[in-house]
């Protein structure tokens, strides 16, 4: 059974319309959902990697092994979508239970089916344990390195963007007052720090949880800080546009050039936020570029595949579980063929799942709550 090492993960877009700011409303951002599952099916291929053609081709395998730095995309997004979405103006009670509608009923729907496929399976009792159970049904698992992966092992991000959203309130509440150059500098500075503090510990040989919510925290605020760059000047942004493609046709060179020739440096930090103003850059220019591969991107189809990206990612190693279990009992077929069969049906049940269980029960858990 493949028990792959770590996974990267996943915040939503949902449908957003932005407030008007100055006198120009903000684009409605389609755009950027597709983008959602693209970096799902990222992840995936990571974890598939060396049983899957052509993913295990060991040229194409090199560059597929820094995949799960797609979970630093997902948290910058997280804070972008947060901004402009208009979530900051909504009353602390309200916000907490928007995102625990829904996160919540898909990540419990997961953690039930690895329990129950724990128990069909008369997994060792050591595997799942209460405490274990415990710590990933209330999403903190991944404060505890040896926890961070039990259970539904995707979940660990999930444990991480909670306590995103914890803090958002708070943190919008303390930046409220500050102009947008302080808030710029106070939030770029953050991130520097943790990314050297991040450094000093490896080479000082202090072990640390690589999946701890605080070594991604400043990820998530270069995405707030992008929002908020994004509002406040986004016909500048528009007018340079080709210099940010520019940057980042650079950017991309040069991240390519640092996988290809194996730089020890890169390897070591890439997935702990040191690529989140790279990731904004990629936001930026697919939210307001016209070219036309950038507008394909506002098909329904594909807008869809991105509604459904969060319950391909959550439930994407149960159902692996369940599929190969079965696959291997009844034909003899190689793992490539298999993994296809299996991303096929993890879309189709996702997309079941979206409508029988992931919309209506955040509508159920709204209406039942109701929040002024």
């Amino acid at each position: 059974m493949l028990k792959p090492k770590e996974i990267d993960i996943v915040e939503t877009i949902e449908n957003t319309k932005l407030v008007k700011i100055a006198t120009f409303p903000v684009l409605k951002l389609t755009q950027l959902t597709f983008t959602r599952f693209v970096a799902a099916l990222a992840v995936i291929i990571y974890h598939f990697k060396s049983t899957t053609f052509p993913f295990n081709i060991p040229t194409v395998n090199h560059f597929v092994n820094y995949f799960n730095v797609f979970v630093s995309y997902f948290f910058v997004l997280s804070g972008f979508i947060l901004i402009v979405s208009g979530s900051y103006k909504l009353n602390f009670k309200k916000f907490y239970l928007n995102r625990f509608a829904r996160i919540y009923p898909m990540h419990l729907f997961a953690l039930l089916l690895m329990l129950f496929i724990f128990v069909i399976s008369k997994t060792p009792k050591t595997i799942i344990t209460y405490d274990k159970f415990f710590l990933s049904f209330f999403l903190i698992q991944s404060w505890f390195e040896q926890y961070a992966l039990t259970c539904n092992f995707p979940a660990w991000s999930l444990s991480a963007e909670v306590f995103f959203y914890l803090i958002f309130p708070p943190v919008i509440y303390l930046f409220r007052n500050f102009s947008l150059r302080k808030d710029l500098r106070i939030t770029v500075g953050i991130w520097v720090s943790l990314q050297i503090f991040l450094m000093w510990i490896y080479y000082s040989g202090e072990s640390f949880n690589i999946y701890s919510p605080f070594f991604h925290l400043s990820t998530f605020l270069i995405g707030i800080a992008a929002g908020k760059f994004f509002i406040a000047k986004q016909s500048f942004i528009k007018l340079n546009l080709n210099k940010l493609v520019f940057i980042f046709i650079f950017s991309f060179s040069t991240i390519v050039m640092l996988v290809l020739f194996k730089n020890a440096f890169f390897k070591l930090f890439y997935a702990n936020g040191l690529l989140a103003p790279f990731f904004v850059l990629v936001i930026y220019i697919t939210a307001l570029s016209r070219n036309k591969f950038f507008r394909l991107f506002k098909n329904r189809k594909l807008q869809y595949l991105g509604a459904i990206s969060y319950g391909v990612y959550i439930l994407h190693i149960p159902l692996s579980i369940i599929f190969f279990s079965i696959m291997d009992k009844l034909f003899k077929s190689s793992s490539s063929i298999y993994f296809y069969i299996y991303l096929v049906l993890l879309i189709i049940v996702s997309a079941i799942l979206h409508e029988l269980i992931e919309k209506p029960s955040s509508k159920f858990i709204k209406n039942i709550i109701r929040i002024k």
